[in-house]
């Protein structure tokens, strides 16, 4: 099969996510183009040759009563990516068989990235400088490890551990936040969601593990990102962290009220103190002051 530049895109895509439906990739590759059965061909067309792999089990669409395919690059086609673009960064792609019981959940985390993404082109001067999902190995070069690079582990007896589902740095002049994040697909309930959630980035705090998780960090605080279904489980999540310790570092985001252009600068974060407001707020150079105090409505880019 020769490969067009288009295909080497929606392969270079779909390595880049790990998993995507087929409206992802659309999304990313093929935004103009009004229907989607270019896409659905094109990416048969790389299954059939062996550069892609349609997942067993479809994911549930929100909304509807469909369900949609899942696509992951297999070992063929990261090395066509490292020939093709001449970088082996590209042999380091995860091309596991995605696990089933977590296909939708990763899915969500990554229709997340893709609207953090976008929301961070709409702000002048903020930049993604990394991103890490919970399915990042710490060495990627190995397939068998099962060793992952959120995970930490920070006691056996009692057991207390913190995993988030993702995590990203954002960057705004010359100053460096850690932002973890967490996708709530509304299967537990707030009350175990706090009670399992909390210690584990408490001790992740107080100890400032997020700094030897990410060096690039200028800051010794951190952000928990909980996107929920809806806004009455964000109040009720948030109502049940508050008699929990490190509660300071949460913010609530309902995804019905979020788009790329008010993830960062909308009023759309609830945190501790029952207070709405933005991720970043747009200050003059002179305003910024790294030592804010932990609330999204005065916080600066950066420093929220």
């Amino acid at each position: 099969m020769q490969l067009t530049e288009l295909d080497m895109a929606v392969l270079k895509a779909v390595a880049h996510y790990y998993v995507l439906t087929r409206e992802m990739v659309q999304a990313i590759c093929c935004a103009g183009h009004a229907s989607g059965r270019g896409t659905r061909k094109r990416l048969l067309r790389l299954g059939k040759a062996g550069y892609v792999v349609k997942h067993r089990v479809p994911v549930a669409l929100p909304g509807t009563n469909g369900a949609a395919p899942v696509y992951y690059a297999t070992k063929k086609g990261a090395e066509a990516l490292a020939s093709y673009f001449g970088s082996d960064e590209f042999l380091a792609s995860n091309t596991r068989t995605p696990r089933a019981d977590r296909l939708s959940h990763w899915i969500a985390i990554n229709e997340k990235r893709l609207l953090i993404e976008a929301a961070v082109e709409r702000v002048p001067e903020l930049d993604m400088v990394q991103w890490v999902t919970e399915w990042t190995i710490v060495n990627q070069g190995d397939a068998k490890t099962d060793q992952y690079y959120l995970h930490t582990q920070f006691s056996e007896k009692p057991p207390l551990s913190c995993s988030p589902d993702a995590a990203f740095v954002l960057e705004f002049r010359g100053q460096r936040k850690v932002f973890f994040v967490e996708v709530d697909l509304a299967t537990s309930s707030p009350r175990q969601i706090a009670a399992r959630k909390s210690k584990g980035y408490d001790r992740m705090a107080t100890t400032k593990t997020h700094r030897k998780l990410f060096p690039a960090t200028t800051l010794d605080s951190f952000r928990v990102l909980f996107i929920t279904t809806n806004d009455y489980r964000a109040k009720k999540t948030m109502a049940e962290m508050n008699d929990k310790p490190g509660k300071e570092h949460w913010l609530m985001m309902s995804e019905t009220t979020l788009n790329p252009d008010n993830f960062f600068t909308g009023d759309v974060a609830l945190d501790h103190e029952g207070i709405t407001g933005p991720l970043v707020k747009n200050v003059t150079a002179s305003a910024v002051q790294i030592d804010q105090p932990n609330r999204p409505h005065v916080a600066p880019p950066a420093s929220v």
